[in-house]
C-alpha cells in the first residue's frame, strides 16, 4: 500500500517543481526529445497509480457476495449464545480461543506455563468433556497429542467469528473462518514479542473477483523459548488456503486446506525434574470441501450444507499420518419468528453416526423457546443421546427470565474404548436485567453426579475425582457509568455437593477498561485509546488427585494484568503485560506460569 502512495508523492512534487521552475523562466532550458520522453514515462506512471488508487477506492465500496456461512444459527432464547465478532476478538484481552471463552460464565480455563503452551477449558468440573469444536462447522476432532480432549491451537488470524452455545456443564464452540465481502483485495499483519523469546508472526491475503471466484491465504507463527530452568517452550506454525467459487448469493463452493506443525518441549517441575508437559513434534493437516445451497440470498428459507472433510496427525512416531474421514449435511429452514436445523455427520472412526435436531420458536418478543435433540452412535456399540429445552421472557422495565433443562446419556470421550455413557440430568434458572448503563445476569444450575476424565497434556495430574450432584451459581454484571469507562465481572461457585477437582470455588474475572476515542480532538473517530487492569482470583481448592488418589491442593491466587491498546484506523498497536505479581503459583498445581511477562507489538488490516 505504501508504495504507491510514494510514488503519488514523488510524481506530484516533482510536477510541482517542473511547474514552478517553467513559470519563472520559460526559456532556460531547451526542451529536447529526451526530455520530453522523459516526462512523458514520468506522468504515465503517476496517472497509472492514480488509477489503480481510485479502482482499489471504488472496488472497496462494491460488495462481492462471499459464501454463506454453514447453518443458520438456530434461534435461542436469550444467553443460550454468545457471539465473539471481528471487532470483539481483536480487542478482547485475549491471545488464544482459551483466553477468550475465559469470559464465558461458568468457565475456568487449565493453563500451564505461557504462550503457546496448553489451555484446556474445564467448565463446572467436567473436565475433558466440557467443549466441543467445530470450524466452519465440521467438528475439530481430538488426533494426536491431544486424543482425549481438544487443547485449541487454532489461530486468531484465520478466524472471523467465534459462536458460543452455553449450557450448564459444557460449551459447543462454533470458529468461523475469514470471509471478504468486498472487491478490493485485503491484507493482515500482526507482529508482537516478549519476554522468553515469545513471539507471534501473522500475514493474510483476500481477494474477491467480478465472476465469483475467492482466494485467501494466511500463515500464523507463535514461538516461545525454554523457561530460566532450561525446559518448556515450543512453537505452532500454521497455514491457511481457501479457495471459493460464488456465482450468486444462493450457491457457493468453498475448498480450504489448514496445515498446522506443533513443537513442544518438554515441561520438567524445577526442583524434582518431574515431567510437567510431555515432548512431541508433529503436524495436523485439515481439509475441507464444501457446497452451499441457499433458497433466498437474505438468510431467510431453505437452505442445505454438504461437507466432506479429512483430517490427520503425522510425526516420528506416527509417520504413515493416521487420520480419519467426515461426511456432513446440514439442511435448515429460517423464519422471521422460527428456525428448524438438522446436522448429520458420518466420521470413519470413533463415531460412525452424529446428529442433531435444532428447533427454535419466537412468537413475540416477549417470549422465545428452543429444542435440540442429540444422537450419536459410537464404537463398541455405544451411544449418546440427550435432549435440551431452553425458554425465555422479556419483562418490562429491561428484566428478563429464563430456563434450561437437559438430560439423556452421553459418552465424554468416544477415542477410549472403555469410555461407557453416564447418564444426566441438569437444570438451570437465570435473570437479567438490560439497560444503558447496566447489564446483570445470574445463573443458579444444578447439575447431576459426573466422572470427569483428567486432560491427559498435564502429566502431573493424572486423575479427578467423580463428582456428587453439585448446584453452583454464575453472574455476569457489566457496568458503564460514562461512555468511555466500563466495568465487567464474571463470577461462578459451587453452593452444595462436594467441591469439584480442577475447577476453585469463589472465581472472580474482573476488569475495569477506559475506552476513549477523543472525538473532540479527532472527530471522524479514526483514534481509539484502550487502557485495561484484569483482576483474576479465586479461594483454596482441589486441583486434582495423583496416582494414589490423594488430593492435590490447588491454593488461591490472585492475579493482576494489564493492557494498553491505540488504534488508528485500521492500524492497532499494544502492549499487554500479565502476573504482574509475579506470583509463581498457577492454574493448576504444580505447574509454574511466567512471572511478569510483557508482550507487545502491532496488528494492521487494510485494503491492497
Amino acid at each position: 500500500m505504501r508504495a504507491p502512495i510514494v510514488m503519488v508523492l514523488i510524481g506530484a512534487l516533482v510536477a510541482g517543481a517542473a511547474t514552478r521552475m517553467a513559470a519563472q523562466d520559460t526559456t532556460r532550458f531547451r526542451v529536447t526529445d529526451s526530455i520530453r520522453k522523459a516526462d512523458s514515462l514520468r506522468r504515465a506512471d503517476t496517472l497509472s497509480t492514480t488509477d489503480r488508487l481510485l479502482k482499489a477506492q471504488k472496488d472497496g465500496s462494491v460488495l462481492a457476495q462471499p459464501i454463506s456461512r454453514c447453518g443458520v444459527s438456530p434461534l435461542l432464547p436469550r444467553g443460550g449464545r454468545i457471539v465473539f465478532d471481528r471487532d470483539s476478538i481483536d480487542w478482547a484481552a485475549a491471545q488464544s480461543v482459551g483466553e477468550l471463552l475465559a469470559r464465558v460464565p461458568g468457565v475456568y480455563v487449565e493453563r500451564a506455563d505461557w504462550i503457546g503452551m496448553p489451555e484446556l477449558v474445564n467448565v463446572s468440573g467436567h473436565g475433558s468433556a466440557s467443549v466441543e469444536y467445530a470450524l466452519d462447522c465440521t467438528p475439530w476432532q481430538p488426533i494426536g497429542p491431544d486424543s482425549v480432549a481438544v487443547d485449541p491451537l487454532i489461530p486468531f488470524s484465520i478466524l472471523d467469528r467465534v459462536e458460543v452455545e452455553v449450557f450448564p456443564a459444557m460449551l459447543r464452540v462454533f470458529l468461523f473462518t475469514r470471509t471478504l465481502d468486498r472487491l478490493a483485495p485485503r491484507t493482515k499483519i500482526c507482529a508482537s514479542q516478549g519476554d522468553r523469546g515469545a513471539t507471534r508472526y501473522c500475514g493474510s491475503f483476500e481477494r474477491r473477483y467480478a465472476g465469483g471466484m475467492g482466494l485467501s491465504v494466511a500463515a500464523d507463527y507463535v514461538g516461545l523459548n525454554a523457561a530460566p530452568s532450561g525446559s518448556g517452550g515450543g512453537n505452532t506454525p500454521t497455514g491457511w488456503i481457501q479457495v471459493s467459487y460464488t456465482p450468486s448469493g444462493r450457491f457457493g463452493v468453498q475448498a480450504e486446506l489448514i496445515k498446522q506443525l506443533s513443537t513442544r518441549n518438554a515441561l520438567l517441575a524445577e526442583t524434582t525434574h518431574d515431567t510437567l508437559l510431555r515432548q512431541f513434534a508433529g503436524s495436523r493437516t485439515v481439509e475441507q470441501l464444501r457446497a452451499s445451497w441457499r433458497q433466498r440470498d437474505d438468510g431467510t428459507g431453505s437452505s442445505l450444507d454438504l461437507i466432506a472433510a479429512h483430517t490427520s496427525w503425522s510425526s516420528d512416531s506416527v509417520p504413515a499420518a493416521a487420520g480419519f474421514g467426515q461426511f456432513g449435511l446440514i439442511a435448515a429452514q429460517r423464519a422471521p419468528r422460527w428456525s428448524a436445523q438438522l446436522t448429520a455427520w458420518h466420521n470413519t472412526r470413533t463415531t460412525p453416526f452424529d446428529s442433531r435436531l435444532d428447533v427454535g420458536w419466537s412468537p413475540t418478543e416477549l417470549l422465545s423457546g428452543s429444542l435440540q435433540l442429540v444422537g450419536r452412535l459410537h464404537d463398541g456399540s455405544r451411544s449418546s443421546a440427550w435432549a435440551t429445552a431452553r425458554v425465555g421472557v422479556k419483562l418490562p422495565g429491561g428484566f428478563n427470565v429464563g430456563g434450561l433443562a437437559t438430560s439423556g446419556r452421553r459418552v465424554q470421550s468416544p477415542t477410549l474404548s472403555d469410555d461407557v455413557a453416564q447418564r444426566f440430568t441438569d437444570a438451570q434458572v437465570t435473570a437479567g436485567f438490560d439497560s444503558r448503563a447496566l447489564e446483570f445476569d445470574a445463573g443458579y444450575s444444578s447439575n447431576s453426579g459426573w466422572r470427569p476424565q483428567a486432560f491427559q497434556e498435564f502429566a502431573a495430574i493424572p486423575g479427578l475425582a467423580a463428582l456428587a450432584r453439585t448446584d453452583w451459581v454464575t453472574a455476569h454484571a457489566r457496568l458503564t457509568p460514562l461512555n468511555w469507562l466500563t466495568f465487567e465481572t464474571l463470577y461462578q461457585n459451587p453452593l452444595a455437593g462436594a467441591l469439584p477437582d480442577a475447577t476453585p470455588p469463589k472465581h472472580f474475572l474482573s476488569t475495569g477498561t477506559i475506552r476513549s476515542r477523543f472525538l473532540r480532538n479527532f472527530p471522524s473517530g479514526i483514534f481509539e485509546l484502550k487502557l485495561q487492569v484484569i483482576l483474576e482470583n479465586w479461594g483454596d481448592g482441589i486441583g486434582g488427585r495423583d496416582a494414589a488418589g490423594t488430593p492435590i491442593p490447588l491454593p488461591a491466587a490472585t492475579f493482576f494484568r494489564n493492557i494498553i491498546q491505540f488504534k488508528l484506523g485500521p492500524f492497532i498497536a499494544y502492549y499487554d503485560r500479565i502476573n504482574l505479581q509475579a506470583t509463581r503459583t498457577g492454574y493448576i498445581p504444580r505447574y509454574p506460569i511466567q512471572r511478569a511477562g510483557t508482550t507487545y507489538g502491532i496488528r494492521w488490516e487494510f485494503s491492497n
